[in-house]
């Protein structure tokens, strides 16, 4: 089966359009749009970071990998392992509190002064905290757009300074 698309076909001698009809100004994406997913992406990632601990292991990478690129999906669930393997195991939950989203092409990144106060690392065996984040942490996360069409964090950087 094959599908044809009529694109700009009037010639020298082609009628104009009957009187009353506008037609449709060209498609083009808005970056709003585009910042609106972005934002969807990176919140949902933070959600599905925190179930992470909660999760049966083998889930866990299915569910990583659908809001972080594989290389950061990776790093992610060797360092919980690791963590786990240590008596340690993260708690809690952050809340982003995002300042801006900035969208070029398959890329973006959104400035974040998240409120990590309600969360850190606990012991494994108790659940007793060991640490406790700050409530404005700077967070900085990048974004891939994939060739599904899907935005996924493909980094996170804490720079330093205050938000």
């Amino acid at each position: 089966m094959s599908v044809g698309v009529l694109v700009g076909c009037a010639g020298p001698n082609a009628a104009p359009p009957p009187e009353g009809t506008i037609a449709a100004p060209p498609h083009t994406p808005e970056t709003t749009g585009d910042e609106a997913r972005v934002t969807e992406a990176y919140e949902r990632f933070w959600d599905v970071t925190h179930s992470l601990p909660h999760l049966p292991g083998e889930q866990r990478s299915a569910e990583l990998t659908a809001v972080a690129v594989e290389r950061l999906a990776a790093t992610m669930l060797q360092n919980l392992t690791a963590q786990q393997d240590q008596g340690l195991t993260p708690y809690g939950e952050t809340h982003a509190r995002i300042s801006a989203v900035k969208v070029d092409g398959d890329r973006a990144v959104v400035t974040d002064c998240q409120d990590a106060s309600r969360s850190g690392q606990a012991e494994l065996a108790t659940g007793q905290p060991r640490t406790v984040g700050i409530a404005r942490n700077p967070v900085s996360g990048t974004l891939e757009r994939g060739a599904d069409g899907t935005w996924r964090v493909a980094r996170i950087d804490y720079p330093q300074g205050s938000c």
